[in-house]
C-alpha cells in the first residue's frame, strides 16, 4: 500500500465501525487533498486536484478490503 495512504490512515480518527468507518475514511481522504493556498482561477490547477481526488477515491474503493484491514489494525 502507498505510504501516502498509510499516512492518511494514521491521521484518520473515527468512533464508528465497519462500512460507516470506511465511508468516513473516504470522506477524510477526499477533503485532505486541498487546493494550493495561492488563490488561482486557473482551471488547469483546479482540474488537477479534482482528478487527484477522484483517482484516490477510485483506488480506495477498488482496494476496499486491504484498506479496511489497515483501518482495523
Amino acid at each position: 500500500m502507498n505510504p501516502e495512504i498509510k499516512n492518511l490512515i494514521k491521521t484518520f480518527q473515527s468512533k464508528s465501525t465497519g462500512d460507516g468507518r470506511f465511508a468516513e475514511f473516504l470522506q477524510h481522504c477526499y477533503f485532505s487533498i486541498k487546493l494550493p493556498k495561492k488563490k488561482s482561477n486557473n482551471k488547469r490547477v483546479i482540474n488537477k486536484y479534482d482528478i487527484l481526488r477522484k483517482d484516490l477515491i477510485r483506488y480506495l474503493i477498488a482496494n476496499e478490503t486491504a484498506v479496511k484491514a489497515e483501518l482495523n489494525k
